[in-house]
C-alpha cells in the first residue's frame, strides 16, 4: 500500500483535521537535501514534538539529528546520549512530580529508551509527502477517533491495546515504544508537547509501527463498512421520535399534522 492510499483510507475513515505523520528511524544522520533541519531555517534547536505538529500542521518535511533536539528530557529516550546518573535517580521528576525519589526512579524506570547510538536521526513527514516507507505512523485525533483505530488495530488480532501513561515525556511513547516493541500505542500527550507543540487539549495520539499498519489500515476500514462504527459518530438519537411542549399540539392540529 503506497503512502497515498494509506493517507487517503484515514482521511476517508477518521477525517482528521490535521495530516497523519510519518515517521522514519534511521541509523545514520544522512538526512536528505529535500528535509528541512530545524537549526538551518530556524536558527535555533526545536523539540520534536515541535517537528510533528509542523508536519501535520504546515506540511513540513523535517530531519532531525541530536544537533537538532532541544529538550534535554528527550536525548536519551532517543539514545542520542547516556542517561546521567541523577536521572536514572528520579531527581529529575522528584519533587516536581512524585512525593518520594523512590517514586521517582520507579516512573523513570518505566520509561522507554531507545539503546543508546542505535537512531542517528529522525524524519518526520505528512502521511501524503513522504518520499520513505514509514517507521511509524502517528494520527492525532479525539477520542472518538482514536478508538475507531483501537477498532482496527484489534479487527485482526483481538484482546486490547495496553497503552501506559506517566504524564511525562509523551516523545518516548509516541516514537520509541512502538517501534521497539512493534504494537500501537495510545498516547495521551504531556504538558510540554501542549505548551511548545501547540497540540490541543482535547487531542490524543495514536502511533501505528510498521508491522501493524496494513492490518490496522483494513480493520478501521472493514469496520467502517460493517456500519457499527464510524466517524462521524451517527448518533442513534437522531432516530427517536421527537417530543414537544403540550402547547404545540394546537398548531400541529391546525397544520394536519395529528
Amino acid at each position: 500500500m503506497t503512502n497515498e492510499k494509506m493517507n487517503s483510507t484515514l482521511e476517508q475513515y477518521l477525517r482528521p483535521l490535521t495530516f497523519p505523520v510519518a515517521i522514519r528511524i534511521l541509523g545514520d544522520k544522512d538526512i536528505p537535501e529535500n528535509y528541512r533541519r530545524p537549526m538551518k531555517i530556524l536558527g535555533y534547536r526545536i523539540n520534536i514534538c515541535q517537528g510533528v505538529n509542523f508536519a501535520r500542521r504546515y506540511g513540513w518535511m523535517l530531519g532531525f539529528t541530536a544537533e537538532e533536539m532541544a529538550c534535554p528530557l528527550s536525548m536519551p529516550i532517543f539514545g542520542f546520549v547516556e542517561e546521567p546518573d541523577f536521572v536514572t535517580k528520579g531527581e529529575i521528576i522528584y519533587p516536581d512530580f512524585t512525593d518520594s525519589l523512590e517514586a521517582a526512579m520507579r516512573t523513570q524506570a518505566a520509561q522507554p529508551k531507545a539503546p543508546v547510538g542505535s537512531i542517528g536521526s529522525v524524519l518526520i513527514a505528512p502521511l501524503s509527502r513522504a518520499d520513505f516507507e514509514p517507521d511509524l505512523i502517528l494520527v492525532y485525533g479525539n477520542p472518538a477517533q482514536i478508538v475507531r483505530l483501537v477498532q482496527g488495530a484489534l479487527y485482526k488480532e483481538g484482546g486490547a491495546i495496553e497503552s501506559r501513561f506517566s504524564g511525562r515525556c509523551a516523545c518516548a511513547q509516541e516514537f520509541i515504544y512502538p517501534h521497539l516493541n512493534q504494537k500501537c500505542n495510545v498516547i495521551v500527550p504531556a504538558q510540554g508537547e501542549r505548551l511548545f507543540a501547540m497540540t490541543a487539549d482535547d487531542e490524543m495520539v495514536f502511533s501505528i509501527p510498521k508491522s501493524k499498519i496494513a492490518a490496522t489500515l483494513e480493520g478501521l476500514e472493514v469496520i467502517h463498512k460493517k456500519g457499527v462504527s464510524r466517524i462521524p459518530t451517527p448518533f442513534f438519537g437522531m432516530r427517536v421520535r421527537p417530543e414537544f411542549p403540550k402547547r404545540y399540539e394546537q398548531m400541529e392540529k391546525v397544520f394536519g399534522m395529528k
